[in-house]
C-alpha cells in the first residue's frame, strides 16, 4: 500500500512528522549518495528546460500547525520547509538543498511517535530533482530510501532499481516547490495545472485544479488567496478524489496558506505559522 500519493500528500504526512538520524550515519549516508550522484547524473540537468521562479528562494522558512478534528480541532504537531541559506553544488549543478521536517507534539507521542525528514536537491534553473532522500521514523516503523536522479537521460536510481522516467519528473517535496511557480494569472475555474512526480518506484500525473480567488480568515489575519483543488490518487488515505482543499497566498511566493483534508476518521487541517526569508514580498497579507 502505497505512504503517500501526490505532490500534496507529501504536506499532510509531513504534518505528523520529525528526524531522529545520528549525525555520523547521516553524515556517511549522504557522503555515499553526493558520490553516487555526481558519478551518475554529472551535468545532467543542464539546459533540460528553464523554470521563471519568482516563488521562492534560499534561505526560506516556513511553519505549519497542524490540528486533527474529529468533533473538535486539537493541535497535534508541525511541519518546517527551509531551502539553505546556499546552494549546493552537485556534479557541477547549483541546487536548491530543501528540507522538509516536522513533528507531533510531546504529549502524542506515547500514542504514536513520529519522527521523518525528507530532503531534495533541486537544481537552480530547471527546478528539477538531482537527489531525493528520506528517512522514515514512525511509531515501531522505520527506512530510508533515496532516488538519484537523470533528468537528461530521463531515468531514476532508487534503492530498489534503475528506470526509465517521464521527461521533467519531480520528487515529491520538489513537486511542492515547482507547483508554487505555476502562473494562475489568467486562470479560468476548473482548469487542471498537471506534473508527473515520482513516489516509491512509481510515476504518477498528479496536481491541481483552479477554483477562483478568496480571501482567507486566519490567526494571522485575513490572506488572500489562490483556491486550488488537488487532483488526487485516492488510496487509504483519500476518501475521494476532491477530499482535499488547498489555499495558496495570492501573490508571487504561492506559498500554501491552508491544507484542508477528509480522511479516513475526521479531518486533519494544517495553517501557515509562520515564514521568514521570502523571495517576494507578503502582499496577499490584509
Amino acid at each position: 500500500m502505497k505512504r503517500e500519493t501526490d505532490f500534496l500528500t507529501l504536506l499532510l504526512e509531513h504534518f505528523l512528522q520529525a528526524i531522529r538520524l545520528t549525525s555520523m550515519w547521516k553524515q556517511l549516508y549522504l557522503t555515499i549518495l553526493f558520490i553516487s550522484c555526481s558519478f551518475i547524473c554529472a551535468n545532467a540537468q543542464k539546459s533540460v528546460r528553464v523554470v521563471e521562479n519568482d516563488a521562492f528562494g534560499f534561505g526560506e522558512k516556513i511553519t505549519y500547525t497542524v490540528k486533527y478534528n474529529l468533533y473538535f480541532n486539537i493541535s497535534v504537531g508541525e511541519v518546517n520547509f527551509e531551502i539553505t541559506d546556499k546552494p549546493e553544488v552537485i556534479a557541477g549543478n547549483r541546487c536548491y538543498h530543501v528540507i522538509g521536517t516536522g513533528s507531533t507534539y510531546g504529549f502524542y507521542d506515547p500514542f504514536y511517535k513520529v519522527r521523518d525528514r525528507y530532503e531534495t536537491y533541486i537544481e537552480e534553473n530547471s527546478i528539477l530533482p538531482l537527489l531525493f532522500i528520506r528517512n522514515v521514523n514512525e511509531g515501531k516503523f522505520s527506512f530510508n530510501e533515496y532516488v538519484i536522479f537523470n533528468q537528461a537521460k530521463s531515468t531514476a536510481v532508487s534503492k530498489k532499481r534503475a528506470q526509465r522516467i517521464p521527461k521533467f519528473t519531480e520528487d515529491v517535496l520538489s513537486s511542492l516547490y515547482y507547483a508554487r511557480t505555476f502562473d494562475f494569472t489568467d486562470a479560468k475555474p476548473g482548469q487542471a495545472f498537471m506534473l508527473t512526480t515520482f513516489i516509491d518506484d512509481s510515476t504518477y500525473h498528479v496536481g491541481v485544479r483552479y477554483v477562483g480567488r478568496v480571501t482567507l480568515n486566519t490567526s494571522l489575519g485575513k490572506i488572500k488567496c489562490i483556491k486550488l483543488k488537488p487532483i488526487l490518487i485516492v488510496d487509504r488515505l483519500f476518501k475521494s478524489e476532491n477530499s482535499m482543499t488547498l489555499w495558496v497566498t495570492d501573490d508571487a511566493n504561492h506559498i500554501p496558506v491552508r491544507v484542508e483534508s477528509g480522511i479516513s476518521v475526521g479531518k486533519i487541517r494544517a495553517d501557515l505559522a509562520s515564514w521568514s526569508g521570502l523571495k517576494s514580498p507578503m502582499t496577499s497579507l490584509k
